[in-house]
């Protein structure tokens, strides 16, 4: 049960609102506000003709004394009301509880006349959309997020907000907001790109933070499915996604692998159809120009008007003076840092740094590393001139060589880890490879590496379960220790030598390895470390983002799907054999489409390798066939051989037809909005041709008008609801200020 205090969370005008909210739901009538202190005793009215009214005073007080009662008594006469409601914020007491009945008896039914503090609780217990609509209340607390996000992103949006809270000091409102929502307003969407730490992340916050004051629900996601499970087109939630770096690490590791990168389309295109429903996405600018490169449906026009490209020249003199100020302000660094930075005008060279970048800021005015007052405004220019200067130092000389070798695995590993997971992993890249290069690590000094390094380049954490994880404090500590391990082949062999997860592997093998997959030593390397351990690689508990521990069981098939970017390049002889005979114990029955998806695309590439009957394999996924993509499965095997596949067709074509518009029928009746049903109506002409079956899609037009139909009918009741834009121009502007002017001491 909620149990606010709303005196110290809400001003007068938040409360007034508050009751107005919840008295309008609960009494079902539609009350309406007045400007504060003008109105003349009603703070909140109903009226249904002009004679005819109820009155609602709202009392957001400490404690009220009788004398404060009583003073309301001259203009409730005065107004005579049919209905008289008296609010207030706190509990009352019995005695001053019976002096409101008996004061306002007149205009008062019973007792249900009289809302306190906790019948205000009840209230907001009952009606979750009323307390989901007022931010405040819950910003700092769990306790609208139980009911309102389903539970695998409670944490992960609680924690987003309270970062959203904790951060929003630091904010600098600038023109490239009212461009955001320019996007947002015509499109719903929009994809904030640039260069790391050009501050996307800081403009979707800002973003978020405008949405989170108009009642919208944040909802986090890092994968489509978690927004297509929760997007509900049909309700009055408004609600506003967040898909950070949505062409990173995330999407290979879930949208491509699990076969669904082209749903982002779709699942824009439900959030277009929806009228109070946004979509924030942010990326690397060269990511996307790569992403849109490999997959096509990501070249669109609609992406491209949709983007907002952060750049060095989105930030004016004015916002980097302004960034560099908060920053400075709300730090807690000795005063006399700050001192370094005005004696000598420093703040000047740092405002018109070409590689001047919020993240450079934020780390500079958050970690000293043991800087001295008088030398802070040299090595803020130094770290400016070498970006990745902060890091360095500190990596290079304040931590053990133990510590760095532990961060190079943490790194091999990507994810956050249980500390238990860690530590084996530690252990294995001890005996595999440390001890054998003489290096200075040693496992049983875990507990002092992590020590030294947690709060400077680690951060650890408790899971669902109690157990502590690890994970980086800082994306761009990642992208530091990126940059020198990929042009580094010893610690590359080092590492591939030294993976205990597969996941670990296959990220080291794709993403540290780049620059030497090429190189015999590399090759060698990691074609007997497939051979020596493909078979008992596993995986650690994964960490979910919202805290969540789950295991994860890694197939032969996944295991087969995620190397064979590295077996097209392999010619080693065992190791291709190798891999053939392990597909060949892969069944291919019962397998989800996905799954169906990568067993036929291995099957095509290596088809005269594997020997396998294209008739029985055919024969298998027709049997599979229950959804339209294992018809495109199925389509997928005629560039085998399209006499074969014809000839199969022909023969079973009755049992066939019928498995296809079964599939079909159940496509259409999924999709309950128009955008997503459009889009598979496309796709029937798109993706495969249906005539190859001896089916035509007129014979679907029938089961598709009868689906829009009702998606219309549906739709009725949110026809009066209007799209949601936010007013750009009541977006309060930073002002303007001189440099000078702000970077004096007295400022601070």
């Amino acid at each position: 049960m909620t149990n606010y205090d709303f005196q110290t969370i809400l001003s007068p005008l938040d409360f007034e609102y508050l009751v107005r909210d919840l008295l309008s739901k609960e009494l079902n009538i539609e009350l309406t506000s007045f400007a504060e202190g003008k109105d003349s005793g009603i703070d909140l009215r109903y009226a249904n003709n002009k004679s005819r009214k109820t009155i609602v005073q709202c009392k957001r007080v400490k404690t009220i004394s009788k004398k404060q009662i009583f003073s309301e008594l001259p203009k409730i006469k005065k107004l005579n009301p049919e209905k008289y409601i008296f609010v207030v914020s706190n509990d009352l007491s019995p005695d001053k509880f019976d002096f409101i009945k008996e004061t306002f008896g007149d205009w008062m039914e019973n007792d249900d006349s009289i809302y306190t503090r906790s019948k205000l609780n009840q209230l907001l217990d009952k009606h979750k959309s009323i307390h989901q609509r007022h931010y405040k209340l819950w910003l700092n607390t769990a306790t609208i997020f139980n009911d309102l996000i389903n539970i695998p992103l409670f944490e992960r949006a609680k924690s987003l907000i309270t970062d959203l809270k904790k951060d929003y000091k630091y904010y600098v409102k600038n023109d490239s907001l009212k461009q955001a929502f320019e996007i947002l307003n015509n499109n719903q969407f929009i994809v904030i790109s640039g260069i790391p730490g050009i501050g996307k992340t800081t403009l979707a916050k800002l973003v978020l933070w405008e949405y989170l004051q108009r009642g919208f629900e944040i909802i986090e996601i890092r994968k489509v499915l978690e927004g297509e499970q929760i997007l509900t087109e049909d309700s009055d939630k408004r609600q506003v996604f967040y898909y950070d770096d949505f062409l990173g690490e995330n999407f290979l590791k879930f949208d491509v692998i699990e076969g669904r990168s082209n749903d982002l389309i779709q699942f824009i295109n439900r959030i277009k159809n929806s009228k109070d429903k946004i979509l924030i996405m942010t990326t690397r600018e060269y990511i996307l120009n790569q992403a849109k490169e490999v997959y096509e449906k990501l070249d669109t026009t609609d992406l491209n008007i949709a983007k907002h490209t952060l750049d060095l020249s989105t930030y004016s003199k004015r916002i980097r003076a302004q960034i560099l100020y908060n920053h400075l302000f709300y730090s807690k660094i000795p005063i006399e840092y700050i001192e370094s930075i005005i004696s000598n005008k420093a703040y000047k060279k740092i405002i018109n740094h070409k590689n001047y970048s919020p993240r450079i800021i934020e780390q500079l005015t958050t970690k000293l590393n043991n800087i001295e007052a008088s030398d802070y405004a040299t090595q803020f220019i130094y770290n400016l001139d070498y970006p990745f200067g902060i890091w360095a130092k500190a990596f290079n000389s304040q931590i053990s060589q133990g510590s760095q070798y532990t961060l190079y695995s943490l790194l091999s590993i990507s994810n956050p880890i249980l500390l238990s997971d860690f530590k084996n992993a530690l252990k294995y890249y001890y005996n595999n490879g440390t001890k054998h290069n003489e290096l200075n690590f040693k496992p049983f000094d875990f507990k002092n590496y992590l020590k030294e390094l947690e709060n400077s380049f680690i951060k650890i954490n408790v899971t669902d379960k109690n157990n502590h994880y690890v994970d980086f404090l800082n994306p761009s500590i990642k992208d530091f220790l990126l940059s020198f391990v990929r042009d580094d082949k010893d610690l590359v062999l080092l590492l591939i030598k030294s993976c205990l997860y597969f996941d670990q592997f296959i990220y080291t093998i794709r993403y540290l390895a780049v620059n030497f997959i090429e190189d015999n030593d590399v090759i060698n390397l990691i074609n007997s470390k497939i051979l020596a351990d493909f078979n008992t690689f596993s995986n650690p508990q994964k960490i979910h983002p919202n805290q969540r521990e789950t295991s994860i069981v890694v197939s032969s098939l996944l295991k087969i799907h995620n190397l064979k970017f590295y077996f097209k390049k392999s010619k080693d002889k065992t190791l291709n054999q190798f891999i053939i005979d392990e597909f060949k114990s892969v069944s291919l029955q019962h397998l989800n489409f996905n799954q169906e998806k990568k067993y036929i695309e291995f099957y095509i590439d290596y088809e005269k390798e594997l020997e396998l009957e294209l008739v029985d394999i055919i024969e298998l996924v027709v049997n599979n066939i229950s959804w339209y993509d294992n018809v495109k499965n199925l389509t997928l095997l005629r560039s085998v051989n399209e006499t074969t596949f014809d000839n199969y067709m022909k023969d079973n074509e009755e049992l066939i037809n019928e498995k296809i518009k079964d599939s079909v029928l159940r496509e259409i009746e999924f999709h309950d909005n128009e955008n997503g049903l459009e889009y598979f109506k496309n796709s029937l002409t798109t993706d495969i041709d249906l005539s190859l079956y001896s089916i035509s899609i007129a014979e679907f037009d029938s089961y598709f008008d009868e689906k829009y139909i009702k998606i219309e009918d549906r739709k009725d009741s949110d026809d009066e609801k209007e799209k949601v834009e936010v007013d750009i121009e009541k977006i309060n502007e930073t002002e303007d200020y001189d440099e000078d002017e702000l970077f004096k001491i007295e400022m601070f």
